[in-house]
């Protein structure tokens, strides 16, 4: 249980055969309201940095002649070129350079640049990309440390506790759901009382319930009660440690980490939220945000919006139990006004795979509905031609009045049916 939520909504969703990606990514949406904020990997580092949180040396460059000379400051006996996208699965990534990988070692800092002249302004391809791949502008060379052993260890909201929870495990640098399902005793939870936080008799357990040993114990529990003060300090709804390793010099390091952020606390927390790389954020998606709508794009040819996110999710399914392809997900919420239904099928035209729109409404706001389709049908007929034909709404018996007299004097040859 406790592993399952510190697992969070995969990145990249673009095919609506992902079923169950799709579900993961929709409850991220559910618990926060709003889009989500997305950090490069160097950006948690330097929270984390700024918490005391120990983690490798590095810098970031955006230029070849950067990284070489970051890669000199380092001195390192070997140093760790990634490239910096949101996506997942770099490792195994492929540029339109030809370069294959997004993450590579190399002792030489001479080859950090050579591989870097070939990340910088190119396009890497992985699993949660969208095909085209997406652009890399920023590098991060970091000094590579041997990992004599890696454990687990996250900090999450745990509704069931009403509260933040622990979740730590031996078991580190390995999905965590396939530790908890092959090795569930394997897996430590501490409740954490959010007016006294983290103890030290509780953070000495989690840390001797990893596995360190002698001095490393009370150093793991260090680092622990540090990532806890990160997670208040920047109102986080996760902080992910995986893996929380010790080195064979005997130092417990975050090697790589993984914030979530509340996204209700952005007008408190406006330096973090600054940092949100909105470049590469699907354009749609971004403009969806700017109307408090939910919006995630899918690989079909029928456009969905829908009030409610267990409506959508049933929708699209029935589309493709009859065979069909949803082009989207979008849920327009409970509160939904004439100017969110108006910008929705706005985006929605604005697809040019597109061909088909499925529109049910629920009674509650036919009313919103009904006043838009005056408007919407300006995005119908010339000069804003639509490719979506036919548009099948759905709407309650009170409101076919309405929607028949819209239809009317829109010029629309639709007929009102529930």
């Amino acid at each position: 249980m406790a592993a399952s939520m510190a697992s969070q909504a995969a990145r990249g969703l673009r095919t609506a055969a992902s079923k169950h990606v799709l579900l993961d990514k929709l409850k991220s949406t559910w618990l926060n309201p709003r889009r989500w904020l997305n950090l490069q990997e160097y950006q948690s580092k330097k929270l984390m940095q700024e918490s005391g949180v120990a983690v490798q040396r590095f810098y970031v460059a955006d230029t070849a002649s950067e990284a070489l000379e970051a890669a000199k400051r380092l001195n390192a006996k070997e140093i760790v070129l990634k490239a910096q996208i949101l996506a997942g699965g770099r490792g195994k990534g492929v540029f339109d350079s030809g370069l294959k990988g997004g993450v590579h070692l190399t002792k030489d800092p001479a080859v950090v640049g050579e591989l870097a002249n070939k990340m910088l302004g190119f396009n890497l391809t992985t699993k949660q990309t969208p095909k085209d791949g997406v652009k890399v502008k920023m590098v991060m060379v970091a000094e590579a440390l041997d990992i004599s052993r890696e454990t687990y260890f996250a900090i999450l909201m745990d509704r069931s506790c009403n509260g933040p929870v622990m979740v730590g495990s031996p078991q580190g640098g390995m999905d965590i759901e396939e530790v908890a399902a092959s090795t569930p005793e394997l897996i430590f939870k501490e409740v954490i009382d959010i007016f006294e936080g983290v103890r030290d008799d509780q953070a000495l357990r989690m840390a001797t319930n990893l596995g360190f040993k002698g001095p490393l114990q009370r150093q793991a529990a260090d680092q622990i009660k540090r990532l806890y003060d990160l997670f208040l300090k920047v109102d986080a709804t996760q902080v992910e440690v995986n893996p929380l390793g010790e080195t064979p010099e005997g130092q417990v390091v975050c090697f790589d980490a993984k914030i979530n952020f509340d996204d209700n606390a952005e007008f408190r927390q406006k330096a973090v939220f600054a940092m949100d790389d909105m470049a590469e954020s699907d354009p749609t998606e971004t403009e969806a945000a700017k109307w408090d709508l939910k919006y995630i794009g899918l690989d079909g040819n029928i456009a969905c919006f829908v009030n409610g996110a267990g409506l959508a999710m049933a929708t699209c399914d029935i589309i493709d139990l009859h065979g069909g392809k949803p082009a989207n997900f979008l849920d327009l919420g409970g509160g939904v006004q004439e100017r969110q239904v108006y910008e929705a099928f706005k985006m929605l035209t604005a697809d040019p795979k597109s061909s088909h729109c499925k529109y049910p409404p629920p009674p509650p706001r036919c009313h919103s509905y009904t006043a838009a389709l005056a408007s919407i049908s300006t995005l119908l007929s010339p000069p804003h031609p639509s490719a979506l034909s036919p548009l099948a709404l759905s709407l309650s018996v009170s409101a076919l009045k309405s929607q028949a007299h819209c239809a009317e004097t829109s010029g629309s040859d639709r007929t009102p049916g529930f």
